[in-house]
């Protein structure tokens, strides 16, 4: 039986660099652009995700990244050693090109590879969900946007902020059974609010209709639960709401064929502001319970309705009750997230 990487750390202990020392010599020995560099964002991303929920491989991920975007020999070696120590397998010719890229110029690297390699090494659901998602939409997911070290650390911050609102500023038994999601893309972020609170079902709104089925396969266990989760191509400025704060929408079951489910929402989400107008917020029922974020990225040609710091989104958006209200620097741009009731 192969023995997890991190086993067989004793074999090599006397040569482990700290991930800052990985980090730093790879920086300071060669500053070359490679291919990974440029086209590999995602690992930012994952290493904010790890680096947030303190996973115990921490400091082996940033091996992997020292080793395959810096080129780092020390990385390598100590990555190589792990591979031989742990047997050969199928990919491990694979794997050995991978952490050699940097030098080697591999052609052939690519997102599914290194997914399938991060994910064979660090032992995480996501990171395994990631990877096995990708592997059919391959080039149709767009890994590098949606797993950007700025999208990960936006969706972490609303999990984390969302929960501390639902344990201490809402009424005790506040349901959230039912969450629909405005604008959702993918819809990952439903994988940490399905473990972070009690959901009944989660239904995410998307007016692309790959997206849609992307977000279908990501959430696919609870997609296969009665449909705790599905996706919807659906304009949200066209929903029509009823008088007990409900509605109606069409998804498309397994065969292809269209039927409508109904939704009561306990809470509306919407990370996607900026590629909206305000519409979707000023047709919600009074008092409905909304999460929104929003952001200052102007440059960006597809933000239609961005802000320039969080005083004006509160006056755009402006709601009965304010239960949070904050900003992350994200590096690219500053984001904004509101919570509270219309």
């Amino acid at each position: 039986m192969n023995q997890p990487a991190d086993d067989n750390s004793k074999f090599y202990e006397e040569d482990v660099h700290s991930y800052e020392q990985y980090t730093k010599l790879a920086i300071d020995t060669d500053k070359r652009d490679t291919a990974a560099l440029s086209r590999l964002y995602w690992l930012y991303g994952l290493d904010e995700y790890l680096q947030y929920i303190e996973h115990p491989q921490y400091d082996l991920f940033k091996r992997i990244q020292a080793a395959i975007l810096y080129g780092n020999i020390w990385a390598i070696r100590d990555l190589m050693k792990n591979e031989v120590y742990r047997g050969p397998i199928e990919h491990t010719e694979e794997f050995f090109d991978i952490l050699m890229s940097y030098h080697t110029g591999y052609n052939e690297l690519n997102h599914r590879k290194v997914l399938r390699y991060v994910s064979h090494v660090i032992d995480d659901l996501f990171i395994r969900k990631i990877s096995a998602w990708s592997y059919k939409w391959e080039d149709k997911a767009i890994l590098n946007d949606h797993f950007s070290r700025g999208q990960i650390r936006s969706k972490l911050w609303l999990v984390k902020e969302l929960k501390q609102v639902a344990e201490g500023r809402l009424p005790k038994g506040t349901s959230f059974d039912t969450i629909v999601q405005y604008g959702g893309w993918y819809a990952t972020v439903a994988h940490f609010l399905f473990r972070e609170l009690q959901i009944g079902y989660y239904y995410n709104l998307d007016m692309d209709p790959i997206s849609v089925n992307i977000a279908d396969d990501f959430n696919y266990d609870y997609l296969l639960r009665s449909w705790r989760f599905k996706s919807s191509c659906t304009d949200v400025n066209d929903i029509y709401w009823l008088s007990d704060n409900s509605f109606h929408f069409d998804v498309k079951n397994k065969g292809g064929k269209q039927v409508q489910l109904h939704a009561k929402p306990d809470l509306i989400i919407n990370t996607s502001c900026e590629h909206m107008t305000n519409d979707w917020f000023n047709e919600l029922p009074d008092g409905m319970l909304v999460c929104l974020q929003t952001n200052d990225y102007f440059s960006n040609e597809q933000h239609i309705n961005c802000v320039n710091n969080l005083e004006e989104a509160k006056k755009k958006y402006k709601f009965s009750e304010l239960y949070y209200e904050g900003e992350i620097d994200t590096h690219v741009y500053n984001r904004y997230m509101l919570i509270g009731r219309k």
